[in-house]
């Protein structure tokens, strides 16, 4: 329990959006931590099966790039990962020093079982809100990051018009 809790945050700090946002991605890391390391993933590491099982093999530094993960700090997350079998690790014959990471059929599956896991605890700290407010507040936080970083981000509305 946290021990602030019963104390009132000053009003600059409640009535600022980017606050609230910062302390309601802090809880809900929490609860995607919890259940990552349920299974022995880091949230680093589910990302990283997550990019190898949509986007397919691809060179160590790309992966890093992708996520926004330091090109020296994903060697400890794919080190890890390889060593619990779940990925593949070779060197590019074209270019030695690039590393090729691919997803293993455990990796998969361990993967899956652990997209079950997490949809089945999404609502997490969100379960005070209702599944259409859930989804407002998901269509409005993917615009903006959209607007930031286009390329990385389709917004939720985009979305919806391409998917089936």
């Amino acid at each position: 329990m946290d021990s602030s809790e019963g104390l009132l945050l000053p009003a600059a700090l409640r009535d600022r959006t980017s606050f609230v946002l910062i302390k309601l991605a802090a809880l809900a890391r929490q609860g995607c931590a919890g259940q990552l390391a349920a299974v022995g993933l880091s949230q680093h590491q589910h990302a990283i099966l997550c990019c190898l099982d949509e986007y397919g093999q691809a060179s160590q530094k790309v992966v890093a790039t992708r996520l926004g993960i330091d090109g020296g700090d994903i060697v400890a997350f794919v080190d890890g990962l390889q060593r619990a079998g779940l990925i593949t690790r070779e060197r590019d014959e074209r270019d030695r020093r690039r590393q090729i990471l691919g997803i293993s059929p455990t990796g998969r599956r361990l993967l899956r079982r652990v997209e079950k896991l997490m949809d089945a605890a999404e609502p997490g700290v969100l379960a005070a809100l209702s599944e259409e407010q859930r989804a407002v507040l998901h269509a409005c936080a993917t615009e903006v990051l959209a607007a930031d970083a286009p390329s990385a981000w389709t917004p939720s509305r985009q979305l919806a018009v391409v998917a089936p």
